[in-house]
């Protein structure tokens, strides 16, 4: 009878430290890395901060300049940037433009875009005029950021989804001189 306890408590023993020797075997494969998380433009930064304003914009003028900062979770995106003047009639940007990873979230440089008016452009016009700039965490095609493929650990791919923002400023030029 002591032999077959003892037998017992040697078997159990045995099945019991099965599970402290060490696996050999991957059991979970390496996490596949995030999906793209949306740039945002950060409204209390803007240049001009107002979204609605006028400016004379004649001969003499000081340049105009708009500024839109950008923040990215995704510290490693390079971020993409058009400005638009009256999109409706000139469908095409007056100026392109990328922000390079920063390590933070907050880009050191922000999107922007400088108006002359001692040179004819789009907004040298008298009139009221529409300045938009979209920024996106991808290619702009149109207004629209290209999705883009991720490698995937175990050698396969997906597509992340890219995200754009705008912001927009309504400029009414006057065209007088500035003193």
């Amino acid at each position: 009878m002591r032999r077959a306890a003892a037998g017992l408590a040697l078997a159990g023993a045995l099945h019991g430290s099965a599970c402290l020797l060490p696996q050999t075997d991957t059991i979970l494969p390496d996490i596949p890395p995030p999906l793209n998380q949306p740039p945002r433009i950060v409204q209390s930064g803007l240049q001009p901060p107002t979204s609605i304003f006028q400016v004379d914009g004649g001969p003499g003028c000081p340049e105009l300049v708009f500024a839109a900062p950008v923040e990215d979770p995704d510290v490693n995106d390079v971020i993409f940037y058009d400005y638009y003047v009256d999109a409706n009639v000139n469908p095409g940007p007056v100026t392109q433009g990328t922000l390079a990873p920063s390590g933070e979230p907050l880009r050191t440089e922000e999107a922007s875009y400088t108006v002359s008016f001692s040179v004819p452009g789009p907004l040298t016009s008298p009139g009221t005029h529409l300045v938009e700039v979209v920024v996106a965490d991808g290619p702009l095609i149109n207004r629209v950021p290209l999705p883009r493929t991720v490698q995937l650990p175990d050698g396969g791919t997906r597509t992340d989804p890219t995200f754009a923002v705008t912001n927009a400023w309504e400029v009414t030029v006057t065209g007088g001189p500035c003193p």
